[in-house]
């Protein structure tokens, strides 16, 4: 089994809006569903996130949040277990929120087997 990100993409003006009632009053749908993933193997771990953060760099934060210029942005994520991509996709197609058109997932692979044959680095290199 692969591990896989599945990543939560809301519109931000309108979850923005939303009170914080508002925003999980589908929660305990999510529940329900993170329970059947773990129920049947495949859930590794996942949280909600905050609407506000920072983009920063080395030397400076470069923006605020929530991000104005980006119509969308990331709610949540969960990481799964799955036999590839395409389960992976069938799994986040079953996501409440996506099954009622409240938001979409980005579905990416988790690069483990690569970073654990890489030399560890150095911070300071």
């Amino acid at each position: 089994m692969e591990r896989f990100m599945l990543i939560v993409r809301e519109d931000l003006k309108k979850i923005g809006a939303l009170t914080e009632a508002e925003r999980f009053a589908n929660f305990p749908m999510m529940l329900e569903w993170v329970k059947s993933l773990a129920d049947s193997g495949n859930y590794v771990c996942g949280e909600p996130l905050a609407i506000t953060g920072r983009y920063v760099s080395k030397n400076e934060v470069l923006s605020d949040g929530p991000f104005i210029e980006a119509k969308e942005g990331i709610a949540g994520y969960n990481i799964i277990l799955a036999e590839n991509l395409n389960q992976a996709v069938s799994i986040a197609q079953t996501c409440p929120l996506v099954m009622g058109g409240l938001g979409v997932r980005e579905v990416r692979p988790v690069l483990l087997p690569v970073l654990e044959a890489q030399p560890t680095m150095k911070v300071n290199e």
